[in-house]
């Protein structure tokens, strides 16, 4: 009967019967030339007592360190959902360490002793499935490396440590019946060399070669690991070897080798001296911790065991740190990510003897490549599925209803995808979002710079065919304004061509044309003060006239009808009356309430806002004007192919402005105003996100509805008070107090006050 090796050392003065290799602890191997190098282990609060625990002195780290698993426990990635056979010796199921994590065993997992009980009567079984996961948080002394993970136990070795192809096999082919398992644990191996894998499957035993083949040929297969073997060899054990012959094993199997701790002065992290050498496996090798791990007995107790069967568990629980992690993984996809992310550099670029390097839990739970958005497809891999870039995906909504859509967004997560292996991260949807804002601009400086004299240049000239103002600043026009002879038709540059707004705007008698505060009456949805916006006008009469509004870009389009009803003939000239009535629609590419968006959240090509507003304006006697606009409009959000904006319902949204002047104030040459101004608000209306929130092994996406009201929880309103002296024709004094209540209509916003005084005199 052929009897197959545990790859165990005992730090006792013993060796167990059947325990591969030579030696134990020490550090061996390495050229001078190279150092050790540790990847981070971020995951401070996770390095408890329990993670101290588990860590041996090794290479001035532990174990659990030197893998830095606890960057992986801060990503939530505890192993939670993964289950893991460990074939072995059997386990102590009444360790309080371990109990917790037991499946209830199967029948005939007891394959030495023909019976449904996998009691441990020698020690190796408990040690390493320790190592896997020994639960954390039940005040004991240590956990595993994936400690919620749950574990199936196969006793394939006896009270010697000796197994036989019949158990080993026998073990496999109970496992491949079993659909939950995902991971094998193989401490064990057969000290041989092969040269193809008609060879390797001599040298191992054909029922184990045949049933672990065919575990890797499962619809979702299992992962297999497999401990190198301890006879201090430049090839690994022959099952590792297998790897290199067995392309659907090798899919799925990882052979380990053992890194030594610190020992009598001598660096750790180098290939521990009883360690077998990845070999010609390399493609399929990596290092782990093995040596002077602490971990369970078979007798309730803790001790200290080297060799790669320790090795071999800590990778265990890696990959099933990986498998919880990413659920949009195929088995062979978490081994390609572990292999893929282990350190491999300086000393562990030895391919030779490490491999693919030492295991790196934090890289392994981190983006490899660029994260991107999916395109909308349920399936991972369709030819016809695309990604962007998350750069490439935003939506910077208006202040309108960013509050709304804040409150909504906050807290919510989506999934996005590592291009390396479309692994699935989670981040939150308000990521992709920036608040547009009305108060953003609301500063000291800004709010003193209304009042102080306009810096820029106007130049006017008129002809026969018009009249033509241009302001600029420097050497850049900042608008310009031209006006047929009779005023049928205007062109504006940066600047309205509605005679109406500019003949009632009564801010222009107090203020300069800061941004800040200064469109209280004009048409919100002909958006202004992009620098590239373009307005033409055409006034058959007094009565009622046309304006388009677009921008450089051509992605508005905007055209209202202007009716005047209280028009009047002065001199045989039809003059707009003090009331006027606004009936318009506007067209929106790729955004909507002048909310910009790209990628998955990009709205289509034909969002309109069809509106009305009515404007105001009346002398009431006495030096008081009363002047007042009101807007409304109802948006119709176009969908994008492929956009997670699914659907939404019509948004209506409203501004007002109400404003009272007076002349004369007190004195003569004084002039005082009031305003009120409530900006652009969505009264009601929603939109509906629908956005990839979980994925599986079968590749698949699943998509979840996100119903976002965009009314906001309040609303904005403007007071203020303006004041201005005439002192002499060359000097005079203004001041401006201005509250902002819900600011951006939010009611979370404190309120903001500001006082401007400024005396101005020319000399």
């Amino acid at each position: 009967m052929r009897l197959i090796k545990l790859f165990l050392l005992l730090l006792v003065t013993l060796l167990l019967n059947a325990c591969g290799g030579g030696g134990g602890g020490g550090a061996g191997g390495g050229a001078a030339s190279y150092t050790v190098s540790n990847c981070s282990d971020t995951g401070t609060a996770y390095q408890d007592a329990e993670y101290r625990g588990f860590n041996s002195a090794y290479h001035s780290l532990g174990p659990l360190s030197a893998v830095c698993a606890s960057s992986a426990y801060a990503r939530g990635a505890t192993g939670d959902g993964i289950q893991i056979a460990v074939v072995d010796t059997g386990i102590d199921a009444d360790h309080h360490e371990i109990n917790g994590n037991l499946v209830s065993f199967t029948s005939g997992s007891d394959l030495v002793n023909s019976d449904d009980d996998p009691a441990d009567d020698h020690g190796h079984g408990s040690h390493v499935a320790g190592i896997i996961a020994a639960e954390h948080n039940n005040n004991a002394t240590i956990h595993g490396v994936a400690y919620d993970a749950d574990l199936y136990i196969f006793k394939a070795f006896n009270s010697s440590g000796s197994g036989t192809d019949a158990t080993t096999g026998g073990a496999f082919g109970k496992i491949e019946a079993i659909a939950a398992i995902d991971i094998v644990n193989n401490s064990w191996g057969t000290d041989a060399d092969c040269s193809s894998a008609s060879a390797c499957r001599t040298a191992i035993g054909s029922t184990t070669y045949d049933n672990w083949e065919d575990m890797s040929q499962l619809s979702t297969p299992k992962i297999s690991v497999f401990a190198a073997g301890n006879d201090s060899e430049s090839e690994p054990s022959a099952e590792c070897q297998t790897m290199a012959y067995n392309t659907d094993i090798s899919a799925v199997s990882v052979c380990v080798v053992a890194v030594s701790h610190s020992s009598l002065g001598t660096d750790g992290g180098l290939l521990a001296d009883f360690s077998n050498q990845c070999g010609k496996v390399a493609a399929y090798c990596i290092a782990a911790p093995g040596d002077r791990i602490y971990s369970l007995t078979h007798l309730g107790s803790y001790t200290y065991k080297s060799g790669t069967s320790m090795a071999a568990p800590m990778v265990s629980g890696g990959l099933a740190l990986i498998m919880q992690e990413f659920s949009s993984l195929t088995p062979a996809q978490v081994v390609s990510r572990l292999l893929t992310t282990a350190n491999d550099t300086s000393e562990y670029s030895q391919t030779a003897k490490y491999g693919h390097g030492l295991m790196n839990l934090n890289a392994a739970t981190t983006a490899i490549a660029e994260l991107q958005t999916i395109n909308g497809s349920n399936l991972l891999d369709d030819p016809n599925t695309s990604y962007n870039d998350l750069v490439n995906n935003s939506f910077t909504s208006s202040a309108a209803f960013s509050n709304a859509l804040n409150n909504a967004l906050t807290g919510q997560t989506m999934e996005v995808y590592d291009s390396f292996d479309r692994a699935n991260f989670e981040v939150g949807i308000d990521s992709f979002f920036t608040s547009g804002s009305y108060t953003s601009q609301n500063t000291i400086e800004n709010h003193m710079a209304r009042l102080k004299p306009k810096s820029k240049q106007t130049a006017k000239q008129k002809n026969l065919y018009g009249s033509f103002t241009v302001e600029t600043d420097g050497n850049y026009i900042e608008s310009s304004m031209f006006q047929s002879a009779g005023n049928f038709l205007a062109l504006g540059y940066n600047q309205s061509t509605n005679s109406f707004e500019n003949a009632v705007d009564p801010l222009s008698n107090f203020f300069n044309d800061s941004n800040f505060g200064n469109n209280y009456l004009i048409n919100p949805y002909f958006n202004i003060g992009s620098g590239q916006d373009y307005f033409m006008s055409f006034n058959n009469n007094g009565s009622f006239g046309f304006d388009s509004f677009t921008k450089a870009d051509g992605n508005d389009l905007g055209l209202a009808f202007n009716l005047n009803p209280l028009s009047s003939s002065d001199e045989g000239m039809k003059n707009a009356g003090d009331l006027q009535l606004v009936f318009g629609t506007n067209y929106e590419q790729n955004k909507f309430l002048n909310s910009n968006s790209s990628g998955v959240f990009s709205t289509g090509d034909l969002s309109n806002t069809n509106f009305t507003g009515i404007k105001y304006k009346k002398n009431l006697g006495g030096d008081f004007t009363f002047v007042g606009s009101g807007f409304a409009g109802y948006t119709y959000i176009d969908k994008a192919a492929n956009s997670y904006i699914d659907n939404s319902t019509p948004l209506l949204t409203s501004s007002f402005t109400l404003g009272l002047a007076k002349a004369n104030f007190i004195k003569e040459d004084q002039r005082i105003g009031f305003f009120i101004n409530q900006p652009q608000r969505v009264e009601d209306g929603s939109l509906n996100l629908r956005v990839p929130t979980s994925s599986d092994r079968d590749r698949t996406v699943t998509y979840s509805n996100l119903n976002v009201d965009l009314e906001p929880n309040a609303r904005q309103i403007n007071l203020d008070i303006v004041f201005n002296k005439i002192i002499t024709e060359s000097s005079n004094l203004s001041a401006n107090l201005t509250h902002v209540q819900n600011g951006d209509h939010s009611e979370n916003s404190k309120n903001q006050n500001f006082i401007s005084l400024l005396y101005k005199k020319s000399f």
